[in-house]
């Protein structure tokens, strides 16, 4: 479907985020007078302009049948029971991207998904396609919505994908990477099978076209193909030993990049995988690498107090990128702050893991930091300075301040997502490292 086809049909947007509203700004500019429909479960004063209809509060049906077509914002399911109701009485649901695509045939793209690394490995992308003389653009789950995105002239696009974005997503990458897969927003997808299927459709979509694959990721391995290119395998891109490889030579261990941790050397693999398969090669790594900037809430030193370090990872929505964290401090006293919001992951196998790095100390925020203490207990792990549920943050903060001692990390890695505490995990991470500077 291309905007053309949404000319004189009645147009509903469903979620009025990010990617909804960046859906409103174009159909506004192509269709001046049409009537918009905006359905959004958030606390909208009024809307856009006096041409659309607020719906506010949940999702039914009916309403929903009133319009022709719905653009589905990625942060609504489209397995909610009204919408699938709607689409089962004759309501055409597109999502945002499926419309980029649709405009840009000839545009050149590299998409990238994957439980975890999926930002960073993006804008490593961007930035080694950059150093190799290409015009890019960076787009996506990333933060900048694709119908925001109208450049001239570009070499590369670099396009994140969500398995939100993915779930409905009609487009035909020309490189795609799915970095790994474990279990994330099974609420969302409706099941665990769903989310595979979901997060998997990007190789459908890149049938025949190069497929960067993690060798380490055994669920990926079903997808072995002629097109298939792997990283963390012997034969490619890899880390070992705390260095980067490259088949038999070991290349650097991007030490002056701010790349924290085997697994952010994972993801300058794929990266370098990816640029491969662009038919390009970075002449200078470590030159290259010398001015990227490391995204915020991963691993970012926010702060040193009487020598203690204080570390925001507040990105970290899974125990994997817990596990992942504590690795790369894997030298260091640490004094992990984890926990948020529950959804039913099982903790046992963490913290037995969490245990083998021997945090002095784990603090646990709500809402599931009780489940998280009891794995710990029952995997037979007694830090040295304890094992604490705190009602929030700013207690949590409290109890790290009068525990550590100079040479300390303190590391905020909930393992889980940030809601409903805070807006999102940018909120978490800013509280963090403003807690930082008071304690």
């Amino acid at each position: 479907m291309r905007w053309l086809d949404l000319e004189h049909r009645k147009v509903a947007i469903i979620g009025f985020g990010r990617e909804g509203q960046a859906a409103y700004r174009q159909l506004r500019r192509r269709y001046p007078q049409a009537q918009i429909g905006i359905f959004d479960e958030g606390n909208m004063p009024e809307p856009p302009d006096d041409r659309c209809d607020l719906h506010l509060g949940p999702l039914d049906a009916p309403t929903l049948c009133q319009y022709d077509v719905a653009l589905r914002s990625p942060g609504v399911s489209p397995y909610r029971e009204a919408l699938s109701a709607a689409r089962r009485q004759g309501l055409e649901v597109v999502s945002p991207g499926s419309l980029w695509f649709a405009e840009h045939p000839g545009a050149r793209t590299i998409c990238i998904t994957g439980t975890k690394g999926k930002s960073t490995t993006a804008a490593l992308t961007a930035h080694l396609l950059r150093a190799c003389g290409k015009s890019v653009v960076l787009a996506g789950n990333i933060g900048r919505p694709l119908l925001d995105c109208e450049e001239q002239e570009v070499d590369w696009w670099v396009i994140e994908q969500s398995s939100y974005q993915l779930a409905d997503l009609q487009a035909n990458p020309e490189i795609a990477a799915i970095l790994n897969v474990s279990d994330e927003h099974l609420d969302w997808h409706a099941g665990r099978a769903n989310y595979l299927q979901d997060k998997l459709r990007l190789a459908e979509l890149a049938a025949g076209q190069p497929l960067v694959l993690n060798w380490k990721d055994e669920s990926l391995r079903s997808l072995e193909s002629g097109a298939v290119k792997w990283f963390e395998h012997p034969d490619g891109w890899h880390v070992r030993e705390n260095f980067l490889w490259h088949g038999p030579s070991r290349i650097t261990d991007a030490a002056g990049s701010g790349l924290s941790g085997a697994h952010n050397l994972a993801n300058l693999a794929a990266a370098l995988t990816l640029v491969e398969c662009a038919g390009l090669r970075v002449a200078d790594l470590d030159a290259a690498l010398d001015d990227f900037q490391p995204l915020p809430h991963r691993l970012e030193k926010v702060g040193v107090t009487e020598g203690v370090s204080f570390v925001n990872d507040s990105l970290s929505t899974t125990p994997v990128a817990t596990l992942a964290a504590l690795q790369a401090y894997r030298d260091s006293r640490v004094i992990l702050l984890a926990g948020g919001l529950d959804r039913g992951l099982d903790w046992s196998d963490a913290a037995v893991r969490i245990a083998a790095f021997e945090p002095r100390a784990v603090i646990c925020l709500p809402d599931n930091g009780p489940l998280i203490a009891k794995a710990m207990q029952a995997a037979g792990f007694s830090p040295e300075l304890g094992t604490h549920c705190v009602s929030g943050l700013e207690e949590a903060m409290r109890k790290a301040a009068s525990l550590a001692g100079p040479g300390d990390v303190v590391l905020l890695s909930p393992g889980a997502p940030s809601f409903p505490h805070f807006r999102d995990f940018a909120d978490r991470g800013d509280q963090f490292a403003r807690l930082a500077g008071v304690y």
